[in-house]
């Protein structure tokens, strides 16, 4: 069982409540799994309702959550995961899209540079770029 740990580094969301640790990964070559840590910087609970990995080499279909995060805490989100690249192999720009709520319903994209480990393992860059995003906000 192959199991990658990068350098917790974390981003913090633009809206400055949500903070996502690059995954952890675990399983064997075409059962992938990654394991996400999501933690609610706020002041209010936050309710995590679905999540995916969208890329077409890095793909997750939507998953339903329904997990209620509370102010100071952390939540992981284990994600299976397509991922069959060749060791070595590095896939830019594959994302987290996570859909949460709190003071309205909130779009998370974490971005962040996977590559194929020695097994082919799915392995997170150091670094995340996340942008969020307000479901239903006016684009004036």
């Amino acid at each position: 069982m192959a199991r990658a740990h990068p350098p917790r580094l974390s981003v913090i969301s633009a809206s400055g409540r949500v903070r996502v640790d690059p995954f952890t990964t675990g399983g064997t070559s075409g059962a992938w799994t990654v394991t996400w840590r999501i933690t609610n910087g706020g002041d209010r609970p936050i309710r995590l309702l679905s999540a995916r990995h969208p890329h077409s080499q890095f793909r997750t279909p939507e998953t339903s959550l329904d997990r209620e995060v509370e102010p100071g805490t952390a939540e992981e989100i284990a994600l299976p995961v397509r991922f069959t690249e060749s060791p070595g192999v590095i896939v830019e720009n594959p994302f987290l899209i996570l859909l949460f709520s709190g003071d309205g319903t909130w779009r998370l994209l974490a971005r962040v540079r996977v590559t194929a480990g020695t097994n082919g393992e799915p392995i997170a860059g150091e670094g995340i770029v996340i942008t969020t995003q307000r479901v239903g906000a006016s684009r004036d």
